[in-house]
């Protein structure tokens, strides 16, 4: 029989498992690691972890899950603090993905893709990929309409048609720095180039 947990000790495991299976993740990337890299990683027993887990798929989700809610919680309460979205937008768009592209070692980034490119045939993951990027588009644009009803936008086309292209341009560009490298996608002329590309969509009105 299996011990009863409470519901704290059992976040606290989850937690555990998660963190444990970020860094494999990051260090080894998605196709190398197994189940048994991250109930090592964790330092749990076999059995400690099938309590919570089936496969390395449902674990590498629910990191994905558990990292959405974090970032959407830190999000809103920026959004609510700044006084210029523009701001926060450039950071979003350019110092944060600029600071993944240096040095992406060590961040899920490389993972992320080879987990939803490898599986692009198995329908599961294709509409759990789908959800993601619905999800992304709308928490983007949500961030871009408080620029527009703070009076900080006039945007040449809808918010959520921005939000779509920014994903687009985005992707391109992080795909090419991990798989080819920074020099050679001369990515610093991409994200100078990005940055002003989305300022034109956007159209920040200055006081």
């Amino acid at each position: 029989m299996s011990p009863k947990l409470s519901d704290q000790t059992k976040e606290q495991r989850v937690l555990q498992i998660l963190e444990a299976a970020k860094r494999v993740f990051a260090d080894k990337g998605y196709g190398a690691v197994s189940l048994k890299d991250i109930i090592e990683e964790t330092g749990m027993s076999r059995g400690w972890i099938y309590l919570y887990y089936q496969s390395k798929d449902e674990i590498f989700e629910d990191l994905l899950n558990y990292q959405d809610e974090q970032y959407e919680r830190e999000l809103a309460e920026r959004l609510e603090q700044c006084a210029s979205v523009w701001e926060l937008v450039y950071e979003l768009q350019f110092q944060q993905l600029q600071e993944l592209l240096v040095s992406h070692k060590g961040d899920l980034m490389p993972a992320f893709y080879e987990y939803f490119l490898l599986g692009y045939r198995n329908e599961e993951r294709q509409e759990l990929l789908r959800q993601r990027y619905e999800k992304g588009i709308a928490r983007f644009a949500a961030i871009l309409q408080a620029g527009v009803d703070r009076g900080q936008f006039s945007p040449i086309m809808s918010v959520i048609d921005i939000s779509r292209i920014v994903a687009s341009f985005q992707e391109g560009i992080i795909t090419h720095a991990i798989t080819v490298g920074i020099e050679t996608a001369n990515t610093k002329i991409q994200l100078e180039s990005f940055i002003d590309y989305v300022k034109s969509l956007l159209r920040p009105i200055t006081s």
